[in-house]
């Protein structure tokens, strides 16, 4: 048993460790992408450890499934808070919205993928790169449908389903879509995870005679589509994902997309700074078999988030509390050099409004820019 903290009593703290829990799908349908998520947080703690840890406390990581949806995300945060008392948790999951109210009324603080209402509700929650908005729907941004005409975009499909945080965004989508003047020619949100065929979403597309899509879906589930109406000579000029930014999905379907393009919340490795270098050869040291991965890069930003909210807590002794309050009033987070500034009080509660976007070209990513491209809220849109 691990030797008493000399600080108060204070949850996954002892004298040698802190204990750190993880919530992210490990079954069902979303399984086989978010399990990188376990090996980017793996891969920034062996970082960290290597270097004597926080406060000289070694950091560990026990993870939990939420894999059946928002239920078994409670489930599993009350396993972690209560029965395995950890300090905080790194939650990575379309589920998230299932837990927040217990998370914060806990007082535990979370870092991860802001990509829920709870990340924009609950203070407690701290998105590494942004928050988004408490509204459970969210609120329609330009940025996303902004890119797609300026690609030259202008009769556009928009397909989507899976979880109801990427629905959202697709209405979203389409909704800023129309009030920037494009036609969204034909919309679907209902299509299921793992869809193979693609015969009603693609007669839809040749007679709405778009020119564009956008999609809700997995990776490998938008690049099937995108072959399946390439093939059926739907005349594709603009293809906007939103996932799939990984060298193997690439080769594997490059040929199908190539031209798309992929919007990503991070710099891209293309863009290289030394912290890239520093992923890649903790991922290898903890996951051998691990690919640098869109997704396990997620999981390394939520932890680095996490440890600078312990340092921000004060390394020696570190609270629930303080790790909060203090982590909220930096100002400028960038992960090394992996993230624009953040300022995680001016964040907090609204939509992002700024990502990088990279195109496939002959089966590799090419970053559009060197900056990300930024939008506006639609309501605050001009015109």
């Amino acid at each position: 048993m691990a030797a008493p903290s000399k600080c108060v009593d204070v949850p996954g703290l002892t004298a040698t460790e802190i204990k750190v829990g993880g919530i992210f799908p490990m079954s069902g349908q979303q399984a086989t992408a978010f399990m990188a998520v376990g090996s980017g947080v793996q891969a920034r703690f062996h970082a960290e450890n290597e270097k004597g840890g926080v406060g000289g406390r070694r950091l560990t990581f026990v993870s939990a499934d939420d894999g059946d949806g928002e239920l078994a995300n409670l489930n599993a945060a009350r396993d972690l808070v209560v029965r395995d008392r950890v300090f905080g948790i790194i939650e990575v999951s379309t589920n998230a919205d299932g837990s927040g109210r217990f998370l914060n009324a806990e007082g535990v603080p979370v870092t991860g993928w802001g990509i829920t209402s709870a990340w924009g509700t609950y203070r407690n929650m701290f998105g590494y790169r942004h928050s988004t908005s408490p509204k459970p729907k969210g609120e329609a941004v330009t940025r996303s449908a902004q890119f797609l005409k300026n690609s030259g975009g202008r009769r556009v499909a928009v397909v989507a389903g899976g979880a109801a945080a990427s629905i959202n965004v697709a209405n979203q989508f389409a909704e800023a879509a129309e009030a920037l003047g494009m036609t969204v020619g034909y919309k679907t949100t209902d299509v299921p995870l793992g869809a193979t065929d693609w015969t009603v979403q693609v007669r839809g597309m040749i007679e709405a005679k778009v020119d564009s899509l956008y999609t809700g879906l997995a990776g490998v589930d938008s690049a099937t589509l995108v072959g399946a109406a390439r093939a059926a000579d739907v005349p594709l000029k603009v293809v906007l994902l939103p996932a799939g930014y990984d060298d193997r999905f690439a080769a594997a379907f490059g040929a199908d997309l190539e031209g798309a393009y992929i919007a990503i919340d991070w710099r891209p490795y293309e863009l290289h700074v030394p912290a890239h270098d520093e992923f890649k050869t903790h991922l290898a040291a903890v996951a051998p078999d691990e690919f640098p991965s869109q997704l396990a890069m997620v999981g390394w930003l939520s932890a680095d988030t996490f440890i600078r909210g312990l340092r921000e807590a004060g390394a020696t002794c570190p609270t629930r509390k303080a790790f909060v309050a203090n982590l909220r009033q930096v100002e400028d987070y960038t992960a090394d050099g992996l993230l624009p500034p953040t300022d995680f009080e001016e964040v907090f509660g609204k939509m992002p409004l700024c990502f990088y976007y990279v195109q496939l070209r002959d089966s590799s990513f090419v970053p559009v820019g060197r900056k990300p491209f930024c939008g506006v809220l639609l309501e605050d849109y001009e015109g």
